[in-house]
């Protein structure tokens, strides 16, 4: 057999024929001669030493083996072009618009950054965005991809970590300026506490340290599902409340909150990357997943624990 003889274009040629029920048709829509996709065919029943097909003058017929090889035949042609599809996208254009998910303090505070500094890059793109704190169905609704600060995650979902947030006690100096000092987790038991109701145990809070682990029953007086709610109660030294750490650092920075308990680890969620899983990512969804993993990967809060 010569050695120019390409297995995989016999595969889809027969494929091709067989489509068409026909050599001529088959010849003229593969842009070759007859007598080319004829010796081709040959060849492969040669190659594989099984004949496939029943040739008469006046029409084409599968033999039982033709019927089986079809079907490999078919999914040789049929990843042959989503891999050029891929390629393609690959090599292509981002543009479009992006719809995008997000829980509302979470978007509030990072999607801003994110959005506009991937349009910088791709100013063809535009965003959609849904922030809510209910966990939405992305193929329902219809959404591109979200951010998701949980480890409830739907199994026909691709998910991505880009990161971790902690949560912080934390309240104002002015709540605390005429209270009993918060040096033991138990000494929350004579404060005021705020939860969000967003967590199933939210009258326990956790905490752990080299000694052991705490579980602090909290009776709360205000119990909202809404972290930048429960933020401008601390301000307004309403109490003490858990707050995701990328709400609260910049107000402990400034003097505005104080972290209680430091010295604790409390809860610690991941950060994921989701989006519906598909053959062919979008190539606008692809650049946009890689953008977000480097933003995360470029903040030291979200890796050092």
């Amino acid at each position: 057999m010569s050695d120019n003889y390409n297995h995989l274009e016999a595969m889809a040629v027969f494929a091709t024929v067989v489509e068409e029920a026909s050599f001529t048709k088959a010849a003229s829509r593969l842009g070759c001669s007859k007598a080319h996709v004829s010796q081709l065919i040959s060849r492969l029943e040669l190659h594989i030493a099984t004949q496939l097909l029943f040739r008469t003058t006046r029409r084409l017929d599968l033999t039982e083996a033709g019927k089986v090889y079809l079907e490999y035949c078919q999914d040789v042609v049929q990843i042959s072009e989503r891999a050029a599809k891929a390629l393609v996208a690959l090599n292509g254009t981002v543009s479009g618009t992006i719809r995008l998910s997000a829980p509302i303090s979470f978007g509030e505070v990072f999607l801003g950054d994110i959005t506009l500094g991937f349009a910088k890059l791709f100013p063809e793109v535009r965003f959609e965005l849904e922030l809510d704190n209910r966990i939405k169905d992305l193929q329902a609704d219809k959404i591109d991809v979200a951010l998701r600060a949980t480890t409830q995650l739907d199994d026909d979902l691709v998910a991505i970590k880009v990161g971790e947030w902690k949560e912080y006690i934390c309240a104002a100096p002015e709540y605390l300026s005429n209270k009993k000092p918060v040096v033991f987790p138990t000494d929350l038991s004579s404060h005021d506490c705020l939860l969000n109701t967003r967590n199933l145990e939210t009258t326990i809070w956790r905490f752990s340290n080299e000694e052991g682990s705490y579980a602090i029953p909290i009776d709360g007086k205000l119990s909202v599902h809404h972290f930048p709610m429960l933020k401008n109660a601390l301000l307004k030294g309403a109490g003490v409340a858990k707050l995701p750490s990328y709400l609260a650092e910049d107000e402990i920075k400034t003097g505005r909150l104080v972290r209680l308990l430091p010295d604790y680890l409390v809860e610690q969620y991941p950060i994921f990357v989701v989006f519906p899983y598909q053959k062919n990512l979008p190539l606008k969804v692809r650049k946009f997943v890689d953008y977000t993993k480097t933003w995360f990967s470029e903040r030291k809060q979200f890796s050092e624990i």
